[in-house]
């Protein structure tokens, strides 16, 4: 069955999107090193900073978007915003002394943080959106997801190729300029198909509204008794206790994060020592949780509606309580979500192996023999970096033939939460290819850099079977009010499996040893099972979307 014709407007836009991203991310720590004088480290901080605030900002493009303005607005808007930055980012090379365009370059992250990171889950759900709901569970929405999948493969595909080009033989200034060009042509492209796009207008947010009468009439009436003064004293000392609360912990992770760079964040103790990790993640995932339930157990004891209200009142109130004020497919839908988020749990410990094998294989391969190729006076190396281009090669390649050919074949295996299980556990055997190369090198046997192909090529096919089922996954099983939302979620899932990478790596003395690969495959593997045993669950049984 065909895709919907509106769609390619979205793929078109997300390929030169990836590419405008990709590339200017290829040369930012040269330009750092090379231009602007910092070190290795600091700009590898740098680096990861940018990372983590892209991956944290669609928390708040995806609340926008489903709250109010509506995922084609809030993609336009801020991809305006994502323009603006790349224009800021190819101005630093004029900027003056190093210090002035390290806060250019600084703001030009910044801004292009907020706008990647505010588009991200939107665009994801957005394209979602396009296919008619007699379809949403059929192999059209798989198709969709997989022609997304291959459109980000493929702009990052090239952004490796061009950009690093055009930085050895125009100069940073193009460099940068060029990624805003297309990012300038994404938004362009976008916007023409403004007029054939299915529109799913916002959820307005009645609960905050109710909320809000709430304070004011309680305000009112407190104010006739005790007197405006006596109140705005007690408002001013509740609102600075709440806003310590909230804020001192991040603000203990950002000073960390200055003070010692981004392996002291993620532990809050030092990596050295485990323990001590594992009191600092413990504390603060505990304080999460508590500012959750007490959010919650707000929401249930004001009687607020929306999800907010709902999910309080099921677990703080009796039955009967929530089945008065709540009917059954709100809280169908709420349980749902639940599943979803139990999903997206067990997602996460496959992004932190998944990320540190790859991150390896560059030490790998600087033991490997690479590869010399001419072509008159032309002379090429393919050696460890070139290498990871391989990757979105072989995305674009598997994924049409998998999508067309390998799902229909596998019968009831070709369910989301079933491919994505499967997916985890050939990641296991991917890790094993890895240990087994890497223990032939230890031994003194000369591979070549062809060998890497191996396992690059399990481990694609497992990137496919999880992060394009995952993306199609956080789209049909989230509510219809929670799209974007949920599908920041699935972007998260890859914040915090980078966190854990930290974690693993202080257990073994060498990441790069065999016997960390054997210890991330057998992970891998527990994993994989306990997923596809938990979410063959009937609890996990996909249910009918709630209105």
């Amino acid at each position: 069955m065909a895709l919907p014709a509106q769609t390619k407007y979205i793929v078109g836009n997300e390929a030169c999107e990836r590419f405008s991203f990709y590339g200017m991310r290829s040369i930012l720590v040269a330009y750092m090193t090379g231009m602007l004088l910092m070190s290795k480290n600091e700009a590898t901080e740098v680096v990861h900073l940018f990372i983590a605030c892209t991956y944290l900002l669609p928390l708040l493009g995806a609340w926008l978007a489903d709250r109010f303005l509506g995922r084609y607005r809030t993609i336009i808007s801020i991809s305006l915003l994502y323009c603006l930055g790349n224009a800021v980012l190819a101005m630093a090379d004029f900027a003056g002394d190093i210090e002035t365009r390290k806060w250019v370059l600084f703001t030009g992250l910044a801004i292009i943080a907020i706008g990647a990171g505010g588009i991200k889950p939107c665009v994801s759900a957005f394209v979602g959106d396009q296919v008619p709901e007699s379809e949403k569970n059929g192999p059209t929405m798989t198709r969709l997801y997989a022609a997304f999948y291959w459109s980000i493969n493929l702009g990052s595909f090239f952004s490796f190729l061009v950009i690093p080009w055009v930085r050895q033989n125009w100069g940073y200034s193009w460099a940068f300029g060029i990624p805003g060009i297309f990012m300038a042509l994404a938004t362009l492209i976008f916007w023409l198909g403004r007029k054939k796009y299915n529109h799913v207008p916002p959820t307005q947010p009645e609960f905050l509204k109710a909320l809000l009468c709430r304070v004011f009439c309680g305000a009112a009436r407190a104010c006739e008794r005790f007197g405006g003064a006596a109140v705005s004293r007690a408002t001013n000392t509740a609102i600075g206790i709440a806003a310590f609360v909230v804020i001192a912990p991040i603000i203990i992770l950002l000073g960390k994060w200055a003070h010692g760079g981004a392996t002291q964040l993620a532990l809050l103790g030092g990596l050295g020592e485990t323990p001590a990790a594992l009191c600092g993640l413990a504390a603060m995932l505990l304080y999460i949780i508590a500012l959750a339930l007490a959010g919650l157990k707000l929401a249930a004891s004001t009687g607020m509606g929306g999800f907010l209200g709902l999910a309080g009142s099921m677990i703080f109130n009796d039955k009967a309580t929530t089945d008065t004020r709540f009917s059954d497919n709100e809280q169908r839908g709420v349980r749902n979500l639940v599943r979803v988020l139990v999903v997206f749990l067990m997602i996460i410990p496959f992004w932190s192996l998944y990320d540190q094998t790859a991150s390896t294989w560059v030490l790998q391969g600087k033991q490997m023999q690479s590869i010399d190729l001419s072509w008159g006076s032309v002379k090429f190396c393919f050696g460890a970096e070139e290498m990871q281009s391989f990757n979105p090669l072989l995305i674009m390649i598997f994924v049409p033939l998998v999508t067309l050919f390998v799902y229909p074949c596998i019968g009831r295996w070709g369910a989301p939460l079933k491919r994505m299980g499967l997916g985890i556990l050939l990641a296991g055997i991917a890790y094993g290819a890895v240990a087994a190369l890497q223990q032939r090198i230890d031994a003194g046997t000369q591979l070549s850099i062809l060998w890497q192909c191996i396992p690059y090529f399990l481990l694609t096919l497992s990137e496919i079977l999880v992060s394009t089922t995952g993306l199609e996954y956080a789209y049909t099983a989230a509510g219809k009010n929670l799209k974007s939302i949920v599908s920041s979620f699935w972007l998260l899932t890859s914040t915090l499996g980078n966190l854990l990478v930290v974690f693993l790596t202080s257990l073994v003395d060498d990441p790069a040893g065999v016997s960390a690969f054997i210890l991330y495959g057998c992970m891998s593997l527990c994993v994989g099972f306990i997923f596809l045993f938990v979410t063959s669950r009937p609890q996990f049984k996909a249910e009918e979307e709630t209105e």
